[in-house]
């Protein structure tokens, strides 16, 4: 059940990088104020995912 957890950290971290390469090519603020934002939810997610699976007492995996 944790690998899950932390399969769906990784995913949210590399939807977050994916949104932060796309900010580089924007160059309209706003938009790239709520895409920032975005990658900021998607890595509290990542976050919370992974303190969940550490907390269900699995050994943290490199799934990079």
């Amino acid at each position: 059940m944790s690998a899950d957890r932390l399969k769906k950290a990784a995913d949210y971290r590399r939807k977050a990088q994916e949104i932060r390469t796309i900010v580089e090519k924007i160059t309209i603020d706003e938009a790239r104020e709520q895409l920032l934002e975005t990658a900021e939810h998607l890595e509290q997610l990542a976050q919370d995912e992974e303190r969940k699976a550490h907390a269900d007492g699995s050994p943290p995996e490199d799934l990079g």
